[in-house]
């Protein structure tokens, strides 16, 4: 049964992570599987419809992308089929002064109507309809658990928020001797699909926070000490442009 997870924070917006944010691997996504939300405590009402809204919006994306995929091969013959009859019939049976170029706008305007409606058609298509609708009842189904790993992984974000800013851009960059605390949750097990989902997950939705985590990353394996990069850190967090917080999570769940 996949896991998905709600950390609450009380500085910045909650996290709710979801295994169906990559839609380039619906395929793999189970139509006999439930899902399984854990959380720190109970979820209110308002919390279970945020849940079921990110899995209703995720799965749309991934059934659309699944749909496609699945039928691109069929809509780029059709489509190819479409683009040589208009091209041939206007080139033979329509003389113009400036041959081949208006013979190959119509063409391409035909093919590029034909693929755009079979592209509508498919998403709506029994196929696609089918597996959006099997998949939205198993979200419905979703289990609600209590899980004391996701209270620590709150209260250590907490803790990382209440540190100053040009503090925790300096342990990142190692500027300081000062290292991020220590996450102290033993499952390795639990840490490691976790991350992987976190990590999905900002990849995804927050390239711009993922691609500072990289270089951040690139400058630890270096071992180096980067005053540059512990402004830069600072700047932006100051700015709210990056969630200097979730970084620090996410650097100590992969140097784990």
């Amino acid at each position: 049964m996949p896991n998905c997870y709600l950390v609450r924070r009380s500085k910045g917006e909650n996290l709710y992570l979801s295994p169906y944010v990559d839609s380039r691997e619906t395929d793999k996504w189970r139509e006999d599987e439930e899902l399984k939300w854990l959380a720190s405590t109970g979820l209110t009402t308002q919390e279970k419809d945020g849940t079921l809204y990110l899995l209703y919006s995720e799965i749309d994306k991934g059934v659309d992308r699944w749909i496609l995929d699945k039928r691109y091969i069929p809509r780029l013959l059709i489509s190819a089929v479409v683009f040589l009859i208009v091209y041939f019939f206007f080139a033979l049976a329509v003389r113009d002064p400036i041959p081949v170029i208006d013979e190959l706008l119509l063409g391409l305007a035909a093919a590029i109507g034909v693929a755009t409606y079979l592209t509508k058609r498919d998403k709506k298509g029994d196929l696609a309809m089918k597996k959006r609708m099997v998949l939205k009842q198993n979200a419905m189904r979703s289990q609600f658990l209590i899980d004391e790993k996701v209270s620590v992984v709150e209260k250590y974000l907490d803790k990382l928020s209440n540190l100053e800013v040009l503090d925790l851009a300096d342990r990142l960059a190692l500027v300081t001797d000062q290292k991020l605390p220590p996450l102290n949750i033993d499952d390795n097990q639990w840490r490691t699909e976790f991350s992987r989902l976190l990590l999905a997950n900002v990849k995804i939705n927050n390239k711009n926070l993922y691609s500072r985590y990289e270089v951040v990353m690139k400058n630890l394996a270096k071992g180096k000490s980067d005053e540059a990069l512990s402004a830069r850190l600072a700047k932006l967090a100051y700015n709210r442009v990056i969630d200097l917080p979730l970084i620090s999570l996410m650097v100590v769940l992969t140097k784990h």
